[in-house]
């Protein structure tokens, strides 16, 4: 599961780069236009979520193992 968020994370830099670099490429033009921004922002947002629950399903698989102590 770890390989899984170090892949994520690496996935997720390359994109939040290109992204950059094509924001850089369209500042020269007079903007970039809302369903472009609106696009963008999804997509991040579906990503986030995705990691999100990656780490989630780490932190409850882990947690499943402990032993709790009963109360006397």
């Amino acid at each position: 599961m770890l390989q899984l968020l170090c892949t994520l994370q690496v996935v997720a830099q390359g994109l939040r780069d290109r992204l950059s670099q094509a924001a850089r490429r369209l500042s020269d033009d007079r903007g970039v236009s809302t369903v472009e921004w609106v696009i963008i922002t999804g997509f991040l947002i579906v990503l986030a979520a995705v990691v999100g629950r990656a780490v989630y399903a780490m932190v409850d698989n882990a947690s499943s193992d402990l032993q709790v102590p009963s109360i006397p």
